[in-house]
Formats: C-alpha cells, sequence, structure tokens
C-alpha cells in the first residue's frame, strides 16, 4: 500500500501544532514547580495562561495573527542590511523566470538553480517566516501566495473573507509597500544623458552567499573531507577528491548578534566567505647565464632597454649642439645608470649559492665564468687562484665597452639617415668606468657570499 504524500496543508497544520507543543511544555514544566509550592493563585494564572495559549494557536486564529504580522518581515533574496543593520532600505525577492544557466559565464544568482529566501525585519516575527517557507514537493506556500493563489490557507480558512484577508496580509512580506533606499546603504550615482544620473543601491545577494557558504562548509568540514584530509597528511591513497579554497577570506555581519541581519545570516553564524579574485602572482625564474656566450649580455640588454634608449635619445638630440655640462652630465648620469644595471644583475647571479659551479656547464667565455661564479672558487683550486689575480675585471669591462657601443651605434641622428658612430675614445671611458667599479666592490661582493 503506497503511503500519502504530505500536502502543503498538512505542513501548515503541523508547523502550528509544533509551535504549540513546545510551548505547552514549557508552560508545563512550571507549572508543575508552582503545584509543588502548593500555590494556588499562582496555578490558577498559569492555568489561565494555557487556555489561553490553546485559543491563540487554535489555526484559523493563529494564521489571521500571522497574517497581520507578516508586514513586520519582509522576504528577500537581495538584502541592504548586510552594509547597515539600521539601514530602512528595500531589499528585493528574486524569482528566476528561467532553470538555464546564464549565457555569460558569471558566477550569479540567476546561476543557481533554486534561490534560498532570506527573511529581514522583526526577528519577533521570523514564525511567520518559516510558515510561509513551508513547502511539500515541490509546491512552496510562499509561491502560491505570490501567485495570488493558495489551495493550502483556502482549505484552512472558515470562509471566502478570512481567506482573502490571509492572502493580502501574507503579501505584505513578499513585497514592500514602497521601494526606497536609506543614507545608512551604499549607493552609487551612475551617469545619464543631459545631466541626469540613476542613483544605484547595491544589495547583497544573501541566497548566493548563502550556497557559496554550504559549499565550503561541507568541503571543510564533511567527514569523507576530514577523512581525505588526514589521508593526505599520512601520504596514503584515497578514492575521494579533496576540494581546497585558497586565500579564502571572511566577512563577518552583526557582530554578536547575527539576527540583526537576516534569517540566513543567523544560520551562517554571521560569517560570509570571500573568494579570493586576486590576479596570478608570476614569479620570475631564476637566471643563470649557461647557454651561449652572449646569454649574460642578452638578457643585460633586456632588462635595461628602456634606460638605453633614453641614452640613445639623448646622444641624437644632443649630436650636433655645443658640448654643454648639463649635457655631459645627463649623459655620464645615464651611463652610470647602466653600468649600475650591469653591477645589479651581476650581484644576483653571484648571490645564488645553492647553484656554486653551474658555470662549468655554461658557454661563457672563462673571464666573465671567473665574475659570474664566485662561489665555484670553494670547489675549483686553481678557478680559485685565477679569480684572486682579478685580470678577469678588464675582460668584463671591455666586454661592457663593446655591449653598450653597439647599442649607441644602432641610434640614428636626429632628422637624418646616418647613425651615430663611437670609437677608441668612447670605448676607453666605458671600459675606464666599469673597472673602476668593479674593483670597489669586489671586496664588498665576496663579504656578502
Amino acid at each position: 500500500m503506497q503511503e500519502q504524500e504530505i500536502t502543503l496543508t498538512d505542513k501548515v497544520l503541523e508547523y502550528i501544532n509544533n509551535r504549540l507543543n513546545d510551548k505547552l511544555e514549557k508552560h508545563d514544566k512550571e507549572m508543575d514547580k508552582v503545584r509543588a509550592t502548593t500555590d494556588q493563585d499562582q496555578l490558577e494564572k498559569l492555568q489561565g495562561q494555557r487556555e489561553n495559549l490553546l485559543e491563540q494557536f487554535k489555526t484559523h486564529i493563529w494564521l489571521t495573527d500571522a497574517a497581520k504580522r507578516a508586514k513586520q518581515i519582509s522576504m528577500v533574496t537581495h538584502a541592504a542590511k548586510y552594509t547597515h543593520s539600521d539601514t530602512r532600505s528595500s531589499g528585493v525577492l528574486f524569482s528566476k523566470s528561467s532553470t538555464e544557466p546564464p549565457k555569460n559565464h558569471c558566477l550569479s544568482s540567476a546561476s543557481l538553480s533554486s534561490l534560498d529566501v532570506d527573511v529581514v525585519g522583526n526577528a519577533a516575527a521570523l514564525d511567520v517566516a518559516r510558515v510561509l517557507q513551508l513547502e511539500s514537493g515541490k509546491n512552496k506556500l510562499l509561491d502560491e501566495i505570490a501567485r495570488g493563489q493558495s489551495p493550502a490557507l483556502e482549505a484552512l480558512s472558515q470562509s471566502d473573507e478570512q481567506y482573502l484577508e490571509w492572502l493580502e496580509g501574507f503579501k505584505a512580506a513578499l513585497q514592500d509597500k514602497q521601494v526606497q533606499s536609506g543614507q545608512l546603504t551604499k549607493q552609487v550615482y551612475f551617469p545619464l544623458e543631459n545631466g541626469h544620473y540613476h542613483l544605484i543601491s547595491p544589495l547583497y545577494a544573501s541566497s548566493l552567499a548563502h550556497q557559496l557558504h554550504q559549499k565550503i562548509t561541507s568541503a571543510f568540514f564533511s567527514e569523507e573531507t576530514k577523512r581525505a584530509r588526514e589521508a593526505r597528511k599520512k601520504e596514503l591513497y584515497d578514492p575521494r577528491t579533496l576540494v581546497f579554497f585558497p586565500n579564502l577570506a571572511v566577512q563577518a555581519f552583526g557582530g554578536t548578534k547575527p539576527q540583526n541581519i537576516s534569517q540566513l545570516n543567523t544560520q551562517r553564524y554571521g560569517k560570509g566567505y570571500l573568494l579570493s579574485c586576486q590576479p596570478p602572482s608570476w614569479t620570475t625564474q631564476d637566471f643563470l647565464p649557461r647557454k651561449g656566450d652572449e646569454a649574460f649580455w642578452k638578457e643585460l640588454t633586456r632588462r635595461t632597454w628602456p634606460l638605453a634608449k633614453r641614452l640613445q635619445k639623448h646622444l641624437a638630440i644632443s649630436f650636433q649642439r655645443s658640448s654643454t655640462l648639463p649635457i655631459r652630465q645627463k649623459r655620464e648620469q645615464l651611463v652610470d645608470d647602466l653600468i649600475d644595471q650591469l653591477l645589479q644583475l651581476a650581484a644576483e647571479i653571484q648571490s645564488k649559492k645553492q647553484s656554486a659551479g653551474w658555470s662549468l656547464d655554461s658557454d661563457l667565455p672563462f673571464a666573465e665564468q671567473l665574475w659570474l661564479d664566485p662561489l665555484r672558487t670553494e670547489q675549483d683550486a686553481s678557478f680559485a687562484l685565477e679569480r684572486e689575480t682579478g685580470e678577469w675585471q678588464g675582460a668584463v669591462a671591455r666586454n661592457f665597452s663593446l655591449w653598450l657601443n653597439h647599442a649607441i651605434n644602432q641610434t640614428k641622428i636626429r632628422k637624418s639617415q646616418t647613425k651615430l658612430t663611437t670609437g677608441e675614445d668612447e670605448f676607453n671611458e666605458w671600459k675606464k668606468l666599469v673597472e673602476q667599479k668593479l674593483k670597489l666592490l669586489k671586496e664588498d661582493l665576496e663579504a656578502s657570499l
């Protein structure tokens, strides 16, 4: 024999009876205590209160009272109180018109197959909200009232007038009489033509936040997840998928009184999860000039091209001008900056202690190996002796001068098709500057390794 399905009408009756039984149980315990004291007056008073409870929770009386109190709450999917608990702004009850997911691939309330309805307003009227949220199968009392026709309420009413009174009363919880935005709510002025604007008040998508909270909570605290996490910790195989939410943030609403915000906020203990929307943080790969005898100078070109362009531009502009002190000083400063970049790149390579001896497998000229791989001296005595002579500094300075001359010689003279040409004088000037800095830094660099 097939079990009969519980109707929405039965659910309403069950809810009212359960509410009555809870109150009677608490009340009867108080009466038992008074009986023990033989306080007849107090006992009679409590007996009268019990009869009042029985009267209040008669179905048609309780529903009539609930319909009158429905205006004290608002059923919403998007609430304003998450911005400020004292705001008087209206919320919105969003109803999905389609079960198809949106095609723009954006996560929003429309992405959900169903929306959990939230409740804001007087916490003392939450019993009204709970009866409106009752459902049987796919039939919800909230949806019936929104359509303006509720067979469940009609079956419980004693007259057509009473049924219509209930419908109108409960509808007040589904829509505010007047849509408004208060001063405690965040507002955005959206410009229109002719100096007009829309005043937009962003609302918190509580229904979306609730499903996100449930997903994350189940992923973190379910028994299956705990077992999978334990297996991972012990480096054991487990068939379950372990889900992580990196850089998860928690936003608190309502402080010690989350019920002042909404019903769903109370169920979430005032917590709202925020997923990280930060862009990827790129980590620069360690650079070692192993491949090619020009590997170091190619990397220097890549890193200094904006600075080299500034030097080229300065030389091209000042080529046909008189050599004044400001022109020479700017040129010297730009060249000095390029030498600093050279030494900084070298310092980065020299500091890689975990890669000591890497130059053994490189294509670099020997002078550059002596310069860039100082820790190899701890493994190779002959290498240490060669490095100690310091003759490599002249070769490095010469290579820098060749690199810089090549860069300058690519520059076209302003308003001309000819290019700048550097000669032996410039070559010797660059070489002297680099040798001076290498000698000054040699002891400091080695002391820091």
